[in-house]
C-alpha cells in the first residue's frame, strides 16, 4: 500500500462521502487538512499531509506525536460512525473512552502520514476499535493505537449535524465560524525555525529557566503554537494552560476540544516537564501514550499538570492529570513513557 488513490467507483466504498463530511466537520481536523480516501463499515483510510506547523521535534522536524494521536482518534471515530451507519442505519455520536497510541518510530518529515482504521467490535453500549498510522507501507508502522468508545442514543446527535452527515445542511455554528481566524491560524506558525544547525535544548531550557518564562521554550515548538498552550511555573510546579480556542473543537455540538488535542497538549506537557527537570539535552521521544476520558473537555481553558514517577537512565514514566473548572474533577488522565538520550 505505497501508492494512494482515491477510489473512482463511489459503490465500492460507499460510505466515503459521509467520513468526509464527519471529518469536514471538525474544525481541528479542516485545520490539520485531513483528507479521507476510503470508507467502508469495514474500515477507514485517511491521509494528513506534512506542515511545519505540526512539528513537535525541531531539530529533526519530526511531527509531534499529538498530532499522530489526533490523526489516529479521528480515524477510530469515524470508523465507528461508518459501522453503526451500515449495521443499524443510525448515526450516533461517539464520544472516546480510552485511547492507547503505541509509537514504532518517528515520521519522516516532509512527508504525508496515513492512518488505516477499523471498528471490530460493536456492543450495544461500546464500541472497539484499533488503527495504524504508516508512510510508505503498512507493513512498516509508525504507530499503533486500539480505542474504545461509547456508543450515545443518536437523538444527542443533533438536527444540524445530522443534516450536516447527510450533505443536507452546513452543520452547527462551529463549521464556519471564524474562518478569516482559520486562515491566520495556518499562517501564523509558518515561520518557523527553518535554521539547519542543531538546536541548543538545553541551553533553551537553561535560559527559560532563568527567565521563569517557558514560553520562551514554547515558541521553539511549532505544535505547542498551533493548538495555542502556555505554561507557568509556580514553585516546582509547572501549570500548563490550553485556552479556549475555536480551532480545537472536535465535537461541534456541546461544542467540545478534540479528545486529540488533549491527548497532544497533555504529552506536550509531559516533554516539557521532563525537559524542565532531567536537564535534557534532546526532546524526549515519545514511546506510549494511555489516555482516559472521564468528562467531555467543554469549550473553555484548559489545565494540566504533570508527575514524574519513574526517572530511568533511559526512560522515564509521566502521569499527567486535566481539568477545566475543578482540579478535582478531572475531564482526563494519562500515563506515558518517554526515550531520553
Amino acid at each position: 500500500m505505497t501508492n494512494i488513490t482515491p477510489p473512482t467507483d463511489p459503490d465500492f466504498f460507499p460510505l466515503t462521502e459521509l467520513a468526509k463530511r464527519f471529518v469536514n466537520q471538525l474544525t481541528q481536523c479542516r485545520r490539520l487538512e485531513i483528507e479521507v480516501h476510503e470508507a467502508s463499515e469495514h474500515h477507514v483510510l485517511m491521509e494528513l499531509p506534512y506542515s511545519e506547523q505540526h512539528i513537535g521535534y525541531p531539530d529533526t522536524g519530526v511531527i509531534h506525536g499529538g498530532v499522530i494521536t489526533t490523526l489516529m482518534d479521528t480515524a477510530c471515530g469515524c470508523a465507528t460512525i461508518c459501522a453503526i451507519k451500515k449495521q443499524f442505519d443510525s448515526l450516533e455520536i461517539s464520544p472516546t473512552l480510552d485511547l492507547r497510541v503505541d509509537y514504532m518510530k518517528s515520521a519522516k518529515p516532509n512527508q504525508s502520514v496515513f492512518v488505516l482504521a477499523e471498528c471490530y467490535r460493536l456492543t450495544s453500549s461500546i464500541a472497539f476499535t484499533r488503527a495504524i498510522a504508516y508512510q510508505d507501507s503498512i507493513d512498516d508502522p509508525i504507530a499503533h493505537a486500539v480505542g474504545a468508545f461509547m456508543r450515545i442514543s443518536s437523538e444527542m446527535i443533533g438536527d444540524e449535524f445530522r443534516d450536516a452527515l447527510m450533505g443536507e445542511g452546513d452543520g452547527p455554528q462551529f463549521k464556519k465560524l471564524n474562518s478569516q481566524e482559520e486562515l491566520a491560524l495556518s499562517t501564523q506558525t509558518s515561520t518557523t525555525l527553518k535554521t539547519k544547525e542543531p538546536l541548543d535544548v538545553k541551553g533553551i531550557v537553561k535560559k527559560a529557566s532563568e527567565l521563569n518564562d517557558f514560553s520562551y521554550l514554547l515558541m521553539h515548538v511549532p505544535y505547542a503554537k498551533f493548538i495555542g498552550m502556555s505554561v507557568e511555573r509556580f514553585g516546582y510546579e509547572l501549570v500548563f494552560r490550553l485556552p479556549a480556542n475555536d480551532h480545537n473543537i472536535g465535537n461541534p455540538v456541546l461544542p467540545a476540544i478534540h479528545g486529540g488535542v488533549i491527548a497532544g497538549f497533555m504529552e506536550m506537557s509531559a516533554i516539557v516537564q521532563l525537559m524542565v527537570f532531567m536537564h535534557t539535552e534532546k526532546v524526549p521521544k515519545i514511546v506510549d501514550f494511555s489516555i482516559d476520558y472521564l468528562r467531555a473537555g467543554y469549550h473553555k481553558d484548559t489545565f494540566v499538570e504533570c508527575h514524574i514517577t519513574r526517572q530511568g537512565r533511559r526512560v522515564a514514566n509521566v502521569n499527567i492529570n486535566c481539568w477545566q473548572s475543578n482540579r478535582k474533577q478531572l475531564i482526563a488522565t494519562a500515563r506515558a513513557h518517554f526515550l531520553i538520550e
